[in-house]
């Protein structure tokens, strides 16, 4: 049996991006063991004693012990909103000692939820303060976007400074009772000044369409990653939310990130991430291995346009912190580091289409021909395949990616409070639209490339929306209990 394929020009390239894919997955099933072996995800059992004696011990280092948990949202999902208000609330209730070290901020742009929050939670056990935005607030940089709204509150701290850890949420982040202790627990005995953990995205999932739930199973498995680049900076890479950063270093660095040539950056956690990189060095940065949960796109079109939105803002700010007087002072070795990685990022994540379309459409074209086979004569006749370098590559990479979906399909599962049963449902489902979720998964990171490459640098920006409801419709109130339930059951 020949060992080298046979190929066609397109052969040729499915067999040379194969390569390329089946090494970046290579890569990172490499950090699933690396992060694995480190106990990226914190399942440690923490009581309200433990607590207290972690906080004390803080305490008597002089080290941070305080925690701020601030809601950034552009307003129109209050209901999310408030889910991860009362999920904090159900986690000091469940650990007293909480209540003496942790308290909610809110920034929104709509004056109807401010008073909603402000009545709502009036009499709540710990402080939960909504901040209106005013419109026509302005940062020296002309900074736009979420980043306004977080600079805006920098300077509410500045003004007001406390020693404590700011931890960003987006307006659907939830940490459930136990993943808020484990948070204040680990960072009490390791404080870090810039902090990450993992996100997975089980909330709502029955909501999303199946398609959805295949594509955002990727996200889980690439997180492996994100343990490596905040335990072995610079930051190629960094969340919005799960994001925790001591609240003075915050106030150094902060979110007036300006813009790019006149565009909005859309990608501020990475541009600030790299800002506080080139501002303090690696040391700055850790791991605090507690979970956030958070939700899927619920519409094929709006997980399109997060992608599209994920590798726009990456060249963006690639392109924004090279333009920065710091930029010369990192090593040669970090800034070819930074270039490289980012871009190879892209290129991957772009070339996923070609490939996943191109193979989808050969398996089709195969299959139609057995169909027409078995009705024009009867039979079918299949050919055993040849063994060659092609085939193998084929497989290893199918078997890679669809790998890859399972495991991270096993994270968002977690916190849904779904039976097994219904997990195995779910697992088999996902398995079955794979190939046709890459197709998609893929098709706005490509689009995002050629649009960089035509000179275009700003991408319309609109938050993914939160709610699975018609907005005329009255939205489902999911209560902390619900969440509560679902981490019982992971």
């Amino acid at each position: 049996m020949p060992l080298v394929p046979d190929l066609s020009p397109v052969g040729w390239f499915l067999f040379g991006a194969m390569v390329l894919l089946i090494l970046t997955y290579l890569y990172f099933w490499w950090m699933v063991i690396k992060a694995s072996a480190h106990k990226h995800v914190s399942r440690e059992k923490v009581t309200n004693r433990t607590l207290t004696a972690s906080l004390a011990h803080a305490k008597r280092k002089g080290n941070t012990h305080r925690f701020l948990i601030q809601i950034t949202t552009k307003g129109g999902a209050l209901s999310v909103v408030q889910r991860g208000i009362d999920n904090v609330l159900a986690g000091v209730a469940r650990y007293p000692v909480l209540q003496k070290v942790v308290w909610v901020e809110i920034i929104t742009e709509d004056a109807d939820e401010v008073a909603a929050l402000q009545t709502r939670y009036r009499n709540a056990v710990i402080p939960v303060t909504p901040y209106l935005l005013p419109t026509d607030y302005r940062t020296p940089k002309d900074t736009r976007l979420k980043a306004r709204a977080l600079e805006y509150m920098v300077e509410q701290h500045r003004a007001h400074p406390t020693d404590s850890y700011v931890v960003h949420y987006d307006e659907e982040s939830v940490f459930t009772p136990d993943n808020l202790a484990r948070l204040v627990h680990r960072l009490s005995r390791h404080p870090v000044g810039i902090s990450e953990g993992m996100i997975s995205y089980g909330l709502d999932w029955n909501e999303t369409t199946l398609l959805n739930k295949a594509m955002e199973s990727n996200r889980p498995f690439g997180c492996h990653e994100c343990y490596s680049v905040m335990t072995s900076p610079p930051p190629m890479h960094l969340h919005g939310s799960n994001l925790v950063v001591r609240q003075d270093l915050e106030n150094q660095i902060g979110w007036d990130i300006g813009n790019l040539d006149g565009s909005a950056l859309i990608a501020e956690d990475l541009v600030f991430g790299l800002a506080a990189y080139l501002k303090f060095g690696k040391d700055v940065f850790g791991w605090h291995h507690t979970e956030m949960i958070e939700q899927p796109p619920f519409t094929l079109k709006a997980a399109y346009k997060q992608r599209e939105r994920w590798v726009f803002g990456a060249m963006q700010a690639l392109a924004h912190i090279r333009q920065q007087p710091d930029w010369m002072r990192l090593s040669r070795k970090d800034r070819w580091h930074i270039n490289v990685i980012i871009r190879l990022r892209v290129l991957t994540y772009a070339l996923g289409f070609p490939v996943s379309l191109l193979a989808l459409g050969s398996n089709v074209v195969i299959l139609l021909i057995l169909a027409a086979e078995a009705i024009r004569e009867g039979t079918i006749t299949v050919v055993a395949p040849e063994l060659t370098v092609y085939g193998i590559i084929t497989t290893i990479g199918l078997a890679l990616w669809m790998a890859g979906t399972q495991l991270g399909l096993f994270y968002n599962l977690r916190y849904t409070g779904m039976t097994r049963l219904q997990k195995l449902r779910d697992h088999a489902l996902v398995l079955l639209v794979t190939p046709f979720a890459g197709v998609i998964d893929t098709a706005g990171p490509l689009v995002a490339v050629l649009k960089w490459l035509a000179g275009i640098r700003e991408v319309a920006w609109k938050p993914t929306p939160k709610l699975a409801v018609e907005p005329k419709q009255q939205p489902k109130r999911v209560a902390a209990a619900e969440v509560a339930a679902g981490e019982k059951a992971a």
